[in-house]
C-alpha cells in the first residue's frame, strides 16, 4: 500500500514538471530572455504564458506581455510580434501587484501602466478578490493595455542597448520604424 503512494506521488510529480513542453528561456542579448510557457502555482495563483524578460538582479521583469507569437533578435535589436492574451496578462500583472518581487517585479520603463490607478492600490488589503477586481480597473484604465487589446496583433522593437521597449505597434507602425531605425530582421 505505501508503495503504490509513493509510485503514484512520483507520477504525479513527473507529470507535473513535464507540462512545460522541455522550452527553454532563450537569451535574447543584453540581459532580455524569452521565456516560454511557464505556470506557477502558489495557493491560487496560477499564470501561464510566454513573454519577453529582462533579468535584473535575478528579477524576472516583463518586458513584453503573453503572448509572443514571434520573435527575431541581433545583437542590437529585438522585434517581437505579440497577439495579445489578456487574461495571462491580468494574471501576470495580478502577481506583481499582489506578491511583488516573489515571482516578477513590475519596472514601468517597461509595461506603461497607469501610474495614477496605480498609486491608488490599497495595500493594506490582503485579498486575491480585492487584487483580481484592481488588476481589471487598472488595466481597463491603462492606453496602452487598452491599445494592445484593440489591436489584438501587436509588434515591438527593443532597442537593447538602450534598453528601450517601442511599443505597442500596429503593423504599419512597425514597419516604419524599423525602416527608420534600419533593422534588418525580419519575421519570414
Amino acid at each position: 500500500m505505501m508503495t503504490k503512494s509513493i509510485y503514484l506521488c512520483l507520477l504525479v510529480s513527473l507529470f507535473l514538471f513535464s507540462c512545460n513542453e522541455s522550452e527553454e528561456e532563450i537569451n535574447l542579448g543584453n540581459n532580455f530572455y524569452y521565456i516560454p510557457f511557464q505556470e506557477i502555482i502558489f495557493d491560487v495563483t496560477i499564470f501561464g504564458g510566454n513573454g519577453i524578460y529582462q533579468l535584473e538582479n535575478y528579477e524576472k521583469i516583463p518586458v513584453i506581455l503573453p503572448d509572443i507569437e514571434k520573435y527575431e533578435y541581433n545583437s542590437d535589436f529585438i522585434i517581437v510580434k505579440q497577439d495579445f492574451n489578456i487574461k495571462q496578462t491580468s494574471r501576470l500583472i495580478q502577481n506583481m501587484i499582489s506578491m511583488p518581487g516573489t515571482y516578477f517585479t513590475y519596472d514601468k520603463r517597461y509595461i506603461k501602466l497607469n501610474e495614477n490607478y496605480f498609486a491608488k492600490l490599497d495595500k493594506s488589503e490582503n485579498s486575491s478578490i480585492y487584487y483580481k477586481k484592481f488588476t481589471s480597473e487598472l488595466l481597463d484604465n491603462t492606453s496602452s493595455i487598452q491599445k494592445m487589446k484593440k489591436n489584438k496583433e501587436n509588434y515591438y522593437i527593443i532597442e537593447k542597448k538602450e534598453l528601450k521597449v517601442n511599443g505597442p505597434l500596429t503593423k504599419s507602425e512597425f514597419k516604419e520604424m524599423k525602416k527608420n531605425l534600419e533593422i534588418n530582421l525580419s519575421f519570414e
